[in-house]
């Protein structure tokens, strides 16, 4: 009687189905993080619409009306510094030094506009290194040459290899490597005879999964993080008192709003008073 020979795992395929089953963990935690991010950041988006459209035209009108006091200060300055300056050299010198001013607020204010319609995910971008960058190139050309439509034998097969290197050359145009290694191991369990990765190939690949995934969790409890610490989230988080802190804030802004308005309101008044004051004895000595 024979006794059919069994292989006997090796230690390296232990470790190998060890890496399997801490990747599939590893994209679960990154599956339910990426979940509660995304639901947040539209949670703080509508908050973020609702907070703009509550205060975001009073704040615009604060920064125009601070300003406007700036400047009419600055005329008041001038005059106190040059007492021969007339009136309308006196406006062009202010326009052209509060120019540059008005511009950054319309633009800071144009920012704020955008910001209100949307809360932005922070995001880090991968910078790969050249052993990363080699192996994306070895693997496409690798996957390219085993899976290219023209070496179909049959159009079923064709549209099979289509498929498979669409996914291909979008994993390469994006620099995707964790996306390549993924489809090669696919294939390689879909057809064993198509083998891309060896042994020692497959635990490197594993590793790497592991390593490149465990950066995205970082990445991605960061951004949970960097949200949770923003105003809005704070203004937000308590549903019970979210509305509260909403009229509060309104109620703040319109308080600076009317304190700004009457500082531009006695600014416009100093600045009269002295105008007036420059022609009186000018228009005494034209009666005499």
């Amino acid at each position: 009687m024979i006794t059919a020979l069994v292989p006997v795992p090796s230690s390296d395929d232990h470790e190998y189905a060890r890496l399997l089953i801490e990747v599939e963990t590893r994209k679960r935690r990154i599956a339910d993080l990426q979940a509660e991010r995304d639901g947040l950041e539209a949670a703080l988006s509508r908050f973020a619409v609702q907070l703009k459209g509550r205060v975001g035209g009073l704040r615009a009108e604060l920064n125009r009306v601070r300003l406007q006091a700036q400047e009419y200060r600055r005329r008041i300055e001038r005059l106190k510094e040059d007492e021969t300056i007339d009136a309308a050299t006196l406006e062009e010198e202010v326009a052209a030094e509060f120019a540059g001013r008005e511009e950054q607020a319309r633009a800071e204010e144009a920012a704020a506009g955008r910001e209100g319609q949307r809360v932005e995910r922070v995001r880090r971008v991968p910078r790969l290194d050249a052993e990363s960058e080699a192996e994306i190139l070895r693997l496409y050309r690798e996957l390219a040459k085993r899976f290219h439509p023209d070496l179909a034998r049959t159009e079923q097969e064709r549209k099979r290899r289509a498929a498979l290197m669409l996914r291909i050359n979008v994993a390469y145009s994006e620099r995707d490597l964790l996306a390549l290694q993924t489809i090669a191991r696919e294939a390689e369990a879909a057809d064993p005879t198509l083998s891309v990765l060896t042994a020692k190939e497959r635990l490197i690949w594993a590793r790497r999964v592991v390593s490149r995934l465990d950066g995205q969790i970082d990445d991605l409890e960061g951004q949970l993080a960097l949200l949770q610490r923003s105003e809005t989230y704070t203004l937000w988080k308590s549903p019970e008192t979210s509305q509260q802190s909403l009229d509060d804030l309104e109620k703040r802004v319109r308080q600076r709003l009317t304190r700004e308005r009457d500082r531009l309101d006695e600014a416009i008044l100093d600045y009269t008073r002295i105008l007036r004051r420059r022609r009186m004895p000018r228009a005494a000595s034209t009666v005499r």
